[in-house]
Order: structure tokens, then C-alpha cells, then sequence
């Protein structure tokens, strides 16, 4: 657990703000506080969407190096039909990647997970379920989701240390758990809008189109709708890691671009029941 202290965050400064001008505005008009306290909630819903701002709490959404660097991300993962071969392409451009894996998945492929390490990847938390409407959950969804989902990656030998909210939305009540058990939200600024590997044609045109220096890159390693799409998934995969290079841009593994360490390595024995009790 982290001895983090209590760190303020726009929300919080906002929110006293409001608070105050909606006193005083209420006796001007109680509809004028009203409506100030309620703005106030449009703004913190809208910043779930929209985490990068960090007006909710620390999210690291692309690299300060100021160098020309990428990280690629993978979500979503690990699929027998599909990892591996992205792990094949990334060995042969010499590529170190970060992949969110989904504590079902890691169960249902444990070998998925140790071959990934094996490669020198790094592994993230991405939930244990991912469910996609998880940042509408409480609490205590959101501490089980994220707890049991790194106990299955202990109980493996990896402690994931950064973890990646379903489709990338965050909620306010996620930067306590994650501060608990310490642990850095990571999320992205360069996005194909694949819907999980669902819309691959031209999958490198829209990713090479945005792709700048310091960019946090997201794509999947789920597998594609329909099994003839894989060819088409594995070109488009190719010409992004060429594409990058011929932009003179480096792919460098996440925790450099970041500077912060994303998984680590704990003995395959561990496993903290903490969560599942």
C-alpha cells in the first residue's frame, strides 16, 4: 500500500470555489446557486471523459522526454490467436511494448503472460473483468476490479504498477484506490478508433496520421471480427511499426517514455487474498 499523502486536484479547488459562489449567489437568486452546483457536476462528469485534463486526479496521458520517442500500448489482452504473432512482429523490429492485460484473460493464458515477459515486455493492469461501464461502479467495484486483476498477475509472478481504465474513461473515486495500493494511472493520446481490433482497415493510416514525439500509442491484441481479417490486421500492424520509424520517431518501452516504472517482478508463490475475501 502507498503512504501517498492527500495531494489536491482542480476538482477539489473548483469545487470549493463553487461551493462559496454558490453561497453567496443564493441570496441573489437560489436558482443562480443551483445552477452554479450543478454546472459543477456537468464539469466533473465531463472529465471522466476527457482524463488528461488531471482535473480529477494524476492520469499520465502521453511522455515529457521532448525527444522523439513513442510508446506502443496494447489492451485488451492476451488472445492466443493473436498476441504472440504482434510479440513475433515486435522482436523482428527489435520494438519493446506495453501490454493491459484483463485479469480473465491472464487466467484463461497464463503461458500468454509469462512469454510476454520472457520478451522483455511490460504488463499493465487493465481490470479484472473490463467491463466497460466499470467507472459508473462504486467504489468497491473499482477497488475489487483493480485489486483482483494485479493478485492474478502476482499470483504469476508480475506486480503491475500502472493500470488503464476501460476505454479510457476514469471516475473520481479511482484515484483513491489506485493511491491505496500504489499504484499510476496511465492512459494514451494517440488512438485509431479500432474498437478493439473491430475496425482494422486502415488501422496505420489513422494512427500514423496523429503519431508525434512523446505520443502514448494505443492499440489491441484481441482479435479481429471475422478470422479473414487476420492478414489484413497483421499488414496494418507492419506498416505502423515501419511508419514510425520512417517519421524518425523511436519506440521506446512505456516506463522511458514516462519515467515512471510500469510492472515489476514478485515471487510466483505470492498471492495476497487481500481482494478476495
Amino acid at each position: 500500500m502507498s503512504n501517498e499523502t492527500f495531494k489536491i486536484y482542480p476538482a477539489h479547488v473548483a469545487g470549493v470555489m463553487v461551493i462559496i459562489a454558490a453561497g453567496a449567489a443564493f441570496f441573489i437568486h437560489p436558482g443562480l446557486a443551483v445552477g452554479l452546483l450543478l454546472l459543477y457536476v456537468i464539469l466533473c462528469v465531463a472529465a471522466c471523459f476527457f482524463p488528461q485534463t488531471n482535473f480529477l486526479g494524476p492520469v499520465i496521458s502521453r511522455g515529457r522526454t521532448r525527444e522523439n520517442k513513442v510508446a506502443l500500448t496494447f489492451d485488451d489482452g492476451p488472445d492466443e490467436n493473436t498476441t504472440v504473432r504482434i510479440l513475433d512482429l515486435l522482436d523482428r523490429r527489435r520494438v519493446k511494448a506495453t501490454f493491459f492485460v484483463s485479469g480473465v484473460n491472464a487466467l484463461k493464458y497464463p503461458d500468454l503472460i509469462a512469454e510476454i515477459v520472457r520478451r522483455g515486455h511490460e504488463i499493465g493492469n487493465h481490470s479484472y473483468s473490463h467491463d466497460p461501464l466499470l467507472m459508473l461502479k462504486n467504489g468497491r467495484a473499482l477497488y475489487r476490479e483493480v485489486g483482483e486483476a494485479r493478485n492474478v498477475l502476482r499470483s504469476m509472478g508480475v506486480d503491475a504498477l500502472a493500470f488503464r481504465p476501460p476505454v479510457g474513461i476514469v471516475n473520481p473515486k479511482l484515484f483513491p484506490v489506485l493511491r491505496e495500493q500504489g499504484m499510476i494511472c496511465v492512459t494514451f493520446n494517440c488512438r485509431a478508433g479500432d474498437a478493439g481490433n473491430r475496425r482494422i482497415h486502415n488501422l496505420s493510416g489513422r494512427i500514423l496520421k496523429k503519431a508525434k514525439p512523446d505520443d502514448i500509442i494505443l492499440l489491441h491484441d484481441t482479435p479481429p471480427r471475422r478470422t479473414e481479417d487476420y492478414p489484413e490486421l497483421w499488414l496494418e500492424m507492419e506498416k505502423i511499426l515501419a511508419g514510425i520509424e520512417e517519421k524518425g520517431l523511436r519506440m521506446v518501452p512505456l516506463s522511458e517514455l514516462i519515467g515512471k516504472k510500469i510492472s515489476g517482478h514478485v515471487p510466483r508463490t505470492y498471492f495476497n487474498s487481500e481482494f478476495n475475501d
